[in-house]
């Protein structure tokens, strides 16, 4: 007696109505159409919405010129694998396409699977390919199947298919059909897990949408992370919410996301069922011994493993794991030469709590054997973390004091900290090496200065003999130096620096590039910018030379700001691209210290009123400076605010500076922030038109009794490093309050301050302000000469936000400005930016003469050479980078100069511009 079939395995599954839609992959499968494709792959672990697709992809295929495409659907089953019973699924399935498919071949289907056989495929292939329309064979849960006469059919069709058939597998692991063949003749499409994962979007869409769960967003991100965009592991997560007290807060929510696991019993249940328990037991006492290792190749399974290579079958542990890939089984490669992976994060936490369950006993023997394949392969951080979940300090403080150096080298401060935080105190105490860094590190990280002179005083209690007493010294002394710089004591931290340095041996490489950075920067403080730039320029050649990218990173940022306050943005620009690519490894990924050079880039992008991108630098700069000192994202906060200001986002403006005031006041390095972050809130209290607030402020601060100090005052060194800066805030205030004649008076003062200082950033602040001035006291003419000098100080830069924070008071400065004809190219593109219409005509005027043609056209050279000019850069600088002459750099200037018709390398630039040259 025939045994019946199940027709329910032969339809197509209905959708759910909460689905997610996926057009993205849905046209991937329509792709494959299209191209005539014999076989579409969907392949990936349980859980990844394979057969939903595939699904949602029947439903919505399009109809062409001719009938719509037409499905034949089975849901394989282990008892599938009986070639009589495939044989008749797929019969009954081929006959929902049309009647006649298969009836020359129902009596040969009674002798077991004959149908299998050549000739009756062969005959089976023809009665389809007559058909007219376009066919579909869809094979769900493929990875059922294990009988080679099934996949030897399978294969059979795939090689003779008629153009109009088109065969669809969706399965866990890739099968055992010609899939390189059809790879390479382009005749295969395929979708794996990281296509189906869930993207961001989709990922909020099933939460918030289908599960009503209303997430914050970052408790998305959080999750979406967790889970790898697993969907199954999303709707588990998502009901273990839903099954949570219904007044659970949302701070109480985000922590429980960012605890859930691969051992919560959602999960776990189902990767025990679906995964785990369907392996052999020799394959998951692998998978459960390597999943201590956050990254997994041959060798090193095999070094952790050693003589318990528990899967006979295969050739070592390299071949387990192409077999795991193959079979998707919750496994992600990191590389394409099949070299490298990892488990996913949930189905290793799965088996790192059934390891810890299971064979308790061997996770110390375990974490031994990684950690010291990890230091044979030069991997000491991997090294380190593993001895200490062995809970062998003493190996791995000798780790950490040997690789010490080259982590603080690559700015990864906290993965530092981490590690003595995971030592016993008695370790760290009885090792001077690591009680200095640990206490260097706690310094710049900003915490408790308590915390530092404990470490030292550990270091000096187990001095051991002259030399080391000597080192001690000598470390001492670069550690203070560097407390120096924090509090602006610059002639005491060259003292410091001096002492270093001749204490210091020259194999300890990091502090000796941090002492010669601390030493350029004293120089330039104390007024004597050629040699301290010239000392930072060598400061950044030995960070890269040494390794120490750190030092370079941080000596290249400090030259583009010199260059910025020099009005040279572009040239900054050029020095903080440069720092970004070395502050990234050779994987492309970013290093904690390519923070410093973002932050820098979104400075430079607010000035050139590129909002959205400033806000892009600056927000990656901030996550990546909490990588390594909470002190280094401060600085960021003050142009985010600034940002989030001129996009009319005054809550965002003030988050940002009470983010930066909490920082200031958990640091006890210095005063500096404290006050810093007290001037920035008092400039966005008068930029909001709270004069009472920003008056409260200079009370406090006694800008009202107290004038600009002398450059030589070593008793306020703050103040003097502050001034300056808080002048000019008032100066806003007394303008906006009123009081233009106070403000100019105090204007005059700081201007001279700043010529000496050769600080053009603030004159053109100050002449911005002057103008300001001078307008609200009805001096029109000298309003606009103090706008005309601001301008042409500003225009070589492409300064814009300095102008438009002012907002109307400056349009209406810089319509006058147009009208009597100043910088008219440059004012055009400001008002164009207040979002003024550009003048034409007659009302262009002097503009209007740049748009003619050159009657002589530049020389590659000279085109060059004005590039570099229009970088910022002086003649010595140009000739050093085209390797000629400084007098061929002035020959080239005056034929350029010539030619564009003007007298100035300003002139050049902004005429250049005009026609479109740079």
């Amino acid at each position: 007696m025939d045994r019946p079939l199940l027709t329910t395995k032969l339809h197509v599954p209905a959708l759910r109505a909460n689905l997610v839609p996926r057009p993205r992959l849905v046209e991937r499968l329509n792709d494959g159409l299209r191209d005539q494709h014999r076989l579409i792959l969907v392949c990936a672990p349980a859980g990844f919405g394979k057969t939903t697709l595939l699904g949602e992809w029947i439903q919505s295929l399009p109809e062409g010129e001719g009938p719509a495409p037409r499905v034949a659907w089975i849901t394989l089953d282990e008892g599938d694998n009986d070639p009589a019973r495939f044989s008749a699924y797929l019969v009954a399935a081929l006959r929902q396409l049309d009647e006649a498919v298969g009836q020359a071949s129902t009596g040969a289907l009674a002798l077991a699977g004959s149908l299998l056989h050549e000739a009756q495929l062969v005959e089976l292939i023809n009665q389809l390919a007559a058909l007219p329309q376009t066919l579909i064979l869809a094979l769900d849960d493929y990875h059922r199947v294990t009988s080679q006469v099934i996949h030897d059919a399978v294969t059979f069709l795939i090689d003779h298919l008629s153009e109009n058939l088109h065969l669809v597998l969706a399965t866990r692991g890739d099968p055992p059909l010609p899939l390189p063949r059809l790879r390479a003749r382009g005749q295969l499409t395929e979708l794996r897990q990281s296509d189906l994962r869930f993207t961001a979007t989709e990922a909020a869409a099933f939460l918030n949408d289908v599960m009503g769960l209303d997430l914050w967003p970052e408790d998305m991100d959080a999750l979406e992370a967790r889970t790898e965009g697993w969907i199954a592991g999303l709707q588990m997560a998502a009901l273990s919410l839903q099954a949570q007290p219904p007044d659970l807060t949302g701070q109480a929510r985000s922590e429980f996301i960012r605890a859930f696991a691969g051992s919560h019993r959602f999960v776990l249940d189902y990767l025990v069922e679906e995964v785990l328990e369907r392996q052999p037991p020799a394959l998951q006492q692998f998978l459960l011994k390597t999943s201590i290792l956050e990254r997994l190749t041959g060798a090193l399974c095999d070094a952790v493993l050693g003589d318990e290579l528990p899967v006979s079958d295969f050739a070592g542990s390299q071949a387990i794991l192409e077999h795991l890939e193959d079979s998707s089984l919750f496994i992600v490669p990191l590389d394409h030469q099949r070299q490298w992976y990892r488990y996913h994060r949930l189905f290793a936490d799965l088996l790192q709590q059934r390891l810890a369950r299971s064979l308790p006993d061997s996770l110390a023997a375990l974490h031994r054997r990684a950690s010291a394949w990890h230091e044979q392969h030069g991997l000491m951080a991997e090294a380190i973390d593993h001895a200490l979940a062995a809970g062998d300090h003493e190996r791995a403080a000798a780790l950490i004091e040997e690789s010490v150096e080259a982590t603080l080298m690559r700015s990864e401060i906290t993965t530092f900290l981490n590690w003595v935080d995971r030592m016993p105190d008695e370790s760290v105490r009885r090792r001077p090496t690591l009680c200095f860094f640990h206490a260097w590190a706690l310094l710049m990280s900003g915490q408790s200065l308590d915390l530092v002179e404990q470490r030292l005083q550990d270091m000096l209690a187990v001095q051991e003999s002259p030399e080391s007493a000597d080192m001690a010294a000598g470390r001492l002394a670069a550690l203070r130096a560097y407390l120096m710089l924090f509090q602006a004591d610059m002639p005491h931290a060259a003292e410091l620096c001096q002492q270093a340095f001749d204490l210091l041996p020259e194999s300890e490489v990091f502090l000796r590039n941090v002492v010669a950075w601390i030493l350029s920067l004293a120089r330039l403080a104390d007024g004597d910018p050629r040699d301290g730039r010239q000392a930072l320029a060598e400061v950044a050649r030995m960070g890269q030379e040494s390794g120490n990218r750190l030092i370079a990173v941080a000596a290249l940022c400090y030259q583009a700001k010199l260059q910025a306050r020099q009005g040279l943005l572009h040239r900054a620009r050029e020095i903080l691209e440069r720092a970004l690519r070395l502050a990234t490894d050779f994987q492309g990924r970013r290093l904690p210290i390519a923070s410093e050079p973002l932050i820098g880039l979104g400075e430079l992008q607010r000035e050139w009123n590129h909002l959205d991108a400033a806000a892009g630098y600056l927000t990656e700069g901030l996550e990546l400076a909490g990588q390594w000192s909470e002190l280094a994202a401060f600085d960021a906060y003050f142009p985010l605010a600034r940002v989030r200001l001129a996009q009319g986002d005054r809550d965002g403006a003030h988050q940002a500076l009470e983010t930066a005031q909490q920082i200031a006041r958990r640091s006890q390095a210095t005063e500096i922030d404290d006050l810093v972050a007290a001037l920035q809130l008092a400039y966005l209290s008068a930029m909001e038109g709270d004069i009472a607030a920003a008056l409260r402020w200079a009370e406090r601060r006694g800008l009202f009794s107290v004038g600009v100090p002398e450059r030589d005052d070593t008793h306020h060194l703050i103040d003097a490093r502050l001034r300056k800066y808080e002048q000019i805030v008032l100066a806003r205030v007394l303008i906006l309050q009123g009081q233009a004649s106070e403000g100019l008076a105090l204007l005059e003062v700081l201007l001279a301050e700043a010529r000496h200082l050769d600080r053009v950033d603030l004159i053109i602040e100050i002449q911005i302000l002057r103008a300001l001035a001078f307008q609200a006291v009805g001096r029109a003419d000298q309003a606009i000469a103090a706008l005309a000098q601001a301008l042409s100080l500003a225009e070589p830069g492409g300064h814009l936000r300095t102008f438009l924070d002012e907002g109307e008071p400056m349009a209406t400065l810089l319509r006058q400005a147009s009208a009597q004809g100043v910088a008219p190219a440059y004012v055009t593109q400001l008002l164009a930016a207040f979002g003024e219409p550009a003048p034409s005509g007659r009302e262009a005027g002097p503009a209007s003469s740049t748009a003619q043609p050159l009657v002589e056209s530049l020389s590659q050279r000279e085109l060059e050479v004005l590039r570099l000019l229009a970088a910022g850069m002086s003649n010595p600088e140009i000739a050093s980078e085209l390797v000629v002459a400084v007098s061929t750099v002035r020959s080239h200037c005056k034929s350029i100069y010539g030619k564009l018709n003007v007298h100035s390398r300003w002139g050049a630039v902004a005429r250049a511009r005009d026609l479109g040259l740079i």
